[in-house]
């Protein structure tokens, strides 16, 4: 595996920096699409979503979503959600 350098997207950062990312597989993209819309919906700002997309993965199939939470009842909200969705947490980063 090669490690690419990250594309960086030029504007404001809208939402203070977070302690908490849940970082989730999911092995259907479509699955992993949805939760980012819910989790909009629950609290996690636009701009603190990133994903893995399936030609990055191992396999070449499926999607690891990070959401950066800006609270800890937001992150339990976005870890049931994903994995109410088939998401696999691979664990958190603060």
């Amino acid at each position: 595996m090669v490690m690419e350098t990250p594309q960086i997207r030029s504007g404001a950062i809208l939402s203070p920096e977070t302690s908490l990312e849940l970082v989730v597989h999911f092995h259907d993209s479509a699955m992993a699409n949805l939760a980012i819309q819910l989790l909009t919906g629950i609290g996690v700002p636009g701009d603190r979503l990133g994903v893995l997309p399936p030609e990055k993965v191992e396999g070449g199939r499926g999607m690891i979503l990070v959401a950066g939470c800006p609270t800890e009842a937001i992150f339990a909200k976005a870890e049931a959600a994903c994995r109410k969705l088939g998401g696999r947490p691979l664990g958190h980063r603060s």
